[in-house]
C-alpha cells in the first residue's frame, strides 16, 4: 500500500515527461528512449536530459534539452513538474508565447534558459514571482513588448539576457545589479541605461547622478587604500567544506578532503560569506534597517537561541522575515550553515531562505514571511488570548507535510541533511498552513565515509551518521505525539516497553486533545499513535526505520483527506 501511494504521489511528474514528448516533434529521436511502460519509481530519472531528486522517485529536478532541434509549441505539461529547479530548452524551435502561469506552476525554478527559439509574445510579467530565480535566458527569440518593470524585484538575479528580440521601452532599473549593454542588445525599442536614455529622461540629472555615483565610488576607493591592512592571523575561521559553483547547467561540487582552520593561506569568513551569494540575494544593512524601522522592538515576531525575528516591510511592499543574529561567538558556523543549507536546497516544505546580510560585523537572514508563525504557537496558544484549535485534518496534514520534508532532507541527491533540533518551534506555517521546516543551525557537514566525492553530501552529527538521521526520526515521532496529544511535552512516553493496546483503551483520558476526542477520527489517530511508536520505540541508535518508511506510512493514514480544514475542532480560517 505504501508503495502504490508513493508511485501515487510522483504520478503528475511521468505525466509532466510524457505531456512533452508527445506534444513536440523530435527529429533526431533524441526523446525515443522516453518509454513509459516501466512504471517503476525511479525510471523516468534515466531519461535523457533529466535529473531527479532521488533515484529512487520520478521527482524531477532538471530538464535540459539544450540543442535537441525539438520543434513545436512552449510544452505545457511542463507544469505538472512541480518541483522542477532548472530548465533549459534553448536551441530548440519551439514557437508561440511563453505561458503567463509559468511562475506559478514552477514556483522553485532557479534557472531557465529558453534562448534561441522562436518564442514570441510578450515575456509575462508574472515572471516577478520566481523568488528563486538565478538565471534567465530569453535572448534570440522574436519576443515583442516591454520588458516587464516588475522583474526589478527579482531579488537573486544575476544573470539576465533578452538581447536579439523585438523589445521596446525602457529598461528596467536592477537594484545593485548592473547588466552589460550585451544583455540588451538588437532590440532596437529598447531604451535606458545601460543604452541610450529614453525621451522622457533628463539628461541633467542622469549626469548629475551618474557624477554623483562616480565620485561616490571614487572616495570610498580612496579611503580604503589608505585604510592599514588588518591582520587576521589569530582569527578562527570557521569550516565551511562545500562550496557547489554553477556554470551554465552544470553544478560543480568541490570538496576538501579534511577540515581546515586558521592559516594564513585559508579562505577568509568574508569569503566564504562572499561566495554565498551564488544562491541567494546580499542585501545591504540600511536596506534592512528601513524595512523594520531601524530594528524596532514592536516588529519582532520570535526570538530563539541565535537571536530575534522582525517582521519587514520593503520600499517595494514586500514584506519579509530578517532574523537578526546575537553577538555571539561561533555563530558564525551557524550562519554559514543556514546559509549553504535553506540556500541551495528547495522544496514545498523548507523555509525559503531569500537573502542575508553581513555588516559592520552583525549578521542576519532574510526568509520569506509566514504569516501563520509556528506549529508550536497554535498547539499551544492559550484559548482566552488566542481563541483558536487545530482540528485533526489540519493536523494531519502538517504532520504528512513534515515527514515529507524530513524524508526529502535525508535521501535527496543534492545534500542530505540531518536537522537534529526538530521541534514544533522549528515548523512555521504559510498562509495555507503547509508546514516548513527552519532552524538547521546545529547542523554539521563531514564528508563520506569514503572521503571521496558523492552524488549527495551529508549534513550529520559527528560521532554517527546513522545516528544522526535515527535522531531525527525519534524526533519527528516525539512531534507527531505532540500534535496528538496538544501537550507540549506528551504525558505518555512510548518507549519499548510499551504497549499500543494500553494506549488504546486510556487515549481518551490522557494522550489524546480534548479537541480531537469523538469527532469520528479515532482509528486514524490510533494508526498515527502507532507511528509514533515506531519512531520512538528503540534507542536512536539502534533503530531501523527510516523517515522515507515513516513518511509512507503517514501519507496512508492521510491518503482518504482532502485539503480543506472544515473539520477542524474550531474553523481556523476563521481565526487567522
Amino acid at each position: 500500500m505504501a508503495c502504490l501511494a508513493i508511485s501515487h504521489a510522483f504520478r503528475s511528474d511521468r505525466d509532466c515527461l510524457r505531456s512533452i514528448k508527445e506534444s513536440l516533434y523530435d527529429r533526431g529521436h533524441h526523446l525515443f528512449y522516453w518509454n513509459f511502460s516501466n512504471t517503476t519509481n525511479g525510471f523516468t530519472c534515466s531519461f535523457e536530459g533529466v535529473t531527479c531528486w532521488n533515484d529512487q522517485e520520478d521527482k524531477v529536478m532538471t530538464i535540459n534539452l539544450r540543442d535537441m532541434g525539438l520543434r513545436g509549441p512552449f510544452p505545457k505539461g511542463i507544469r505538472k513538474c512541480t518541483s522542477l529547479q532548472i530548465l533549459d530548452l534553448s536551441g530548440n524551435y519551439f514557437s508561440g508565447s511563453i505561458p503567463s502561469n509559468l511562475a506559478k506552476d514552477l514556483p522553485y525554478i532557479v534557472y531557465l534558459d529558453l534562448s534561441n527559439n522562436n518564442l514570441s509574445g510578450p515575456i509575462p510579467s508574472s515572471f516577478a514571482n520566481f523568488s528563486f530565480m538565478n538565471v534567465l535566458r530569453l535572448d534570440n527569440n522574436d519576443l515583442t513588448g516591454e520588458i516587464p518593470s516588475e522583474l526589478s524585484k527579482l531579488p537573486r538575479l544575476h544573470e539576465f539576457n533578452v538581447s536579439n528580440n523585438r523589445l521596446s521601452g525602457p529598461i528596467p532599473i536592477f537594484p545593485g545589479r548592473n547588466f552589460s549593454t550585451k544583455c540588451y542588445a538588437d532590440n532596437q525599442g529598447l531604451c535606458g541605461r545601460p543604452l541610450s536614455l529614453c525621451k522622457n529622461e533628463d539628461p541633467f540629472f542622469s549626469g548629475f547622478f551618474v557624477g554623483l555615483s562616480v565620485s561616490t565610488t571614487l572616495s570610498v576607493l580612496l579611503v580604503f587604500l589608505c585604510l592599514p591592512k588588518l591582520s587576521i592571523n589569530n582569527i578562527i575561521v570557521p569550516y565551511l567544506s562545500l562550496i557547489m559553483k554553477i556554470k551554465g547547467t552544470n553544478y560543480q561540487l568541490i570538496l576538501p578532503t579534511s577540515p581546515i582552520i586558521n592559516t594564513d593561506e585559508n579562505i577568509t569568513e568574508e569569503s566564504k560569506i562572499a561566495a554565498m551569494e551564488k544562491y541567494i540575494c546580499r542585501l545591504s544593512l540600511v536596506e534592512l534597517e528601513m524595512a523594520t524601522n531601524n530594528f524596532d522592538t514592536k516588529k519582532v515576531i520570535g526570538h530563539g537561541n541565535m537571536g530575534l525575528m522582525y517582521k519587514a516591510m520593503f520600499l517595494n511592499g514586500l514584506i519579509l522575515a530578517v532574523k537578526r543574529l546575537h553577538k555571539f561567538e561561533g555563530f558564525e558556523k551557524e550562519f554559514l550553515l543556514e546559509i549553504e543549507i535553506l540556500g541551495r536546497l528547495r522544496h514545498t516544505n523548507l523555509v525559503p531562505l531569500l537573502g542575508f546580510c553581513f555588516e559592520k560585523g552583525k549578521k542576519f537572514l532574510v526568509y520569506k514571511y509566514m504569516s501563520n508563525g509556528t506549529l508550536h504557537q497554535w498547539l499551544h496558544a492559550r484559548p482566552q488570548v488566542e481563541g483558536r484549535k487545530m482540528g485533526w485534518t489540519l493536523r494531519l496534514r502538517i504532520a504528512v507535510g513534515i515527514a515529507r520534508g524530513l524524508a526529502w532532507l535525508h535521501h535527496n541527491n543534492v545534500l542530505r541533511v540531518a536537522h537534529l533540533k526538530m521541534s514544533s518551534s522549528c515548523i512555521l506555517l504559510d498562509d495555507k498552513f503547509e508546514p516548513k521546516i527552519s532552524n538547521f543551525s546545529d547542523s554539521n557537514i563531514v564528508m563520506n565515509t569514503s572521503g571521496s566525492p558523492s552524488s549527495a553530501c551529508d549534513f550529520v552529527v559527528p560521532h554517527s551518521s546513522p545516528g544522526a538521521y535515527k535522531e531525527d526520526v525519534y524526533s519527528f515521532g516525539i512531534l507527531l505525539l505532540e500534535l496528538i496529544s496538544g501537550r507540549e511535552m506528551p504525558i505518555i512516553n512510548i518507549g519499548k516497553d510499551s504497549s499500543i493496546d494500553d494506549l488504546r483503551c486510556d487515549w481518551e483520558f490522557r494522550a489524546i486533545d480534548e479537541c480531537l476526542m469523538g469527532r469520528g477520527f479515532n482509528d486514524e489517530i490510533y494508526e498515527t499513535l502507532k507511528i509514533a511508536e515506531n519512531c520512538t520505540q528503540t534507542s536512536v541508535d539502534h533503530g531501523a526505520t527510516s523517515m522515507l518508511q515513516v513518511y509512507q506510512a503517514i501519507r496512508v493514514v492521510g491518503k482518504s483527506r482532502n485539503e480543506s480544514f472544515l473539520n477542524s475542532c474550531m474553523d481556523v480560517e476563521d481565526n487567522v
